[in-house]
């Protein structure tokens, strides 16, 4: 199942972006807070809990810069296997759009109560980041 955040647009490059991104300490900031909590962070994983009580543990794997993907993974912990990708185009100099979208592997009663919480999740971190770097 695709869970899908808006197309944003984001006033910093690619590259910037890229490297802000595949830092997981620096996803807590966009993760909204009415829907996360217990967000810890440790080298290239992080972990928080989502609202209804079941963890979170990403891990950031591949994706290079010149692909424009950074791309994260659960881990064990996590109830829900998934793939968080967050596709990154260059527009200009100085704007990006920001993409997030996530490929989980759901049963359909895993998918009625993990999908809404999910969208919502995916809708914060795409309007926290379209705030964070608006363009000019």
């Amino acid at each position: 199942m695709i869970i899908e955040s808006p197309v944003i647009s984001c006033g910093r490059s690619a590259a910037f972006l890229h490297a802000y991104l595949s830092t997981p300490s620096n996803l807590e900031p966009l993760l909204p807070a009415e829907h996360v909590s217990d967000f810890t962070a440790e080298g290239d994983t992080c972990s928080f809990k989502v609202t209804g009580g079941f963890a979170v543990v990403l891990k950031r794997v591949e994706g290079a810069a010149a692909d424009g993907i950074v791309r994260y993974a659960s881990q064990k912990g996590t109830p829900i296997r998934f793939t968080l990708n967050v596709v990154i185009e260059p527009q200009g100099d100085e704007v990006s759009t920001v993409h997030i979208q996530c490929d989980a592997d759901l049963n359909p009663f895993m998918k009625m109560m993990a999908e809404k919480p999910l969208q919502s999740i995916f809708q914060g971190m795409a309007a926290a980041a379209e705030k964070a770097f608006p363009v000019a």
